[in-house]
């Protein structure tokens, strides 16, 4: 278990420095709770978005658009990372736990399909 953890942790490192030659991330709204009990955090993340897959934006007469990957950061240190595709719904919910204190700032990030970076800030209550 640690091997993974160590793992992903280290490729989330990878997406992250890559992500350094992307274009600038720009704030957006997304409805964030993370509350703090024993020492772990649970997180829910409502992001609005269409997620428009192939086949839909072909019958719509637009570009498909949608998540493809969603990190969530504690000052440095990475506490939630998926790569998603046009698998997920319209306007998302995310949840998940980590260890964490009241007080810390949770950021949300997510890139679109055409590369577009967007992120929202909370602090952990």
């Amino acid at each position: 278990m640690k091997k993974l953890i160590l793992a992903l942790a280290s490729i989330a490192l990878m997406a992250t420095a890559a992500m350094a030659d992307a274009p600038a991330a720009t704030e957006v709204k997304m409805k964030i709770k993370a509350k703090e009990k024993a020492g772990v955090v649970k997180a829910k993340v409502a992001i609005s978005h269409d997620m428009l897959t192939y086949d839909q934006a072909k019958k719509k007469g637009k570009e498909a658009n949608f998540i493809t990957h969603i990190t969530a950061t504690v000052g440095d240190k990475v506490v939630y990372d998926a790569s998603t595709s046009q698998f997920l719904s319209k306007n998302p919910l995310i949840k998940f736990q980590f260890d964490g204190k009241k007080g810390d700032e949770l950021k949300i990030t997510y890139t679109q399909l055409k590369g577009e970076v967007f992120f929202a800030t909370k602090k952990i209550k």
